[in-house]
């Protein structure tokens, strides 16, 4: 499956480069979007495949990198209100991915954990990941990351 979509990945990166009208190379902003679809537009299938949606697997990575104190401030990390993070746990959890207990500190607070389950399918997720970028040079991959990291840091 790996090797699939690696080759899936190159033939839809030379096919998006050949498409790719100058008014949106020329603009970097338009240029990040549009890539940031076709990376996304990749991984849609692949992610149904597992079960997962984009939105479970952002808060997977979340809860198991950052580990919020709260749902609140995992709904912050992700970018989502939590209105919407609420639905996306509730399926997280009825599948066993996720677990939700109440701080013992403060019982307003709903904490959030990974389970077992969790973190085998984030990392089934996590290689599905890697393998969209596989095709770019390690070197530029990791300054791409690099800059996109400051630029998130700085946008906020």
């Amino acid at each position: 499956m790996i090797q699939e979509m690696n080759d899936i990945s190159s033939r839809m990166a030379s096919e998006a480069m050949a498409e790719r009208p100058r008014g949106i190379t020329e603009r970097p902003a338009l240029l990040l979007v549009k890539l940031g679809n076709e990376i996304a537009q990749q991984a849609e299938d692949p992610l149904a495949a597992m079960g997962l949606s984009g939105r479970q697997y952002m808060v997977l990575a979340v809860l198991s990198a950052d580990t919020p104190p709260s749902q609140l401030e995992l709904a912050g990390l992700c970018g989502l209100l939590p209105a919407q993070v609420v639905p996306v746990i509730d399926e997280l959890e009825r599948r066993g991915f996720v677990a939700r207990q109440r701080s013992q500190t403060d019982r307003r607070r709903t904490m959030v954990t990974l389970t077992d389950a969790g973190r085998e399918i984030l990392e089934r997720a996590d290689e599905l990941g890697r393998s969209l970028v596989d095709a770019v040079e390690p070197a530029a991959r990791d300054v791409l990351v690099e800059a996109l990291s400051r630029s998130s840091n700085t946008a906020r």
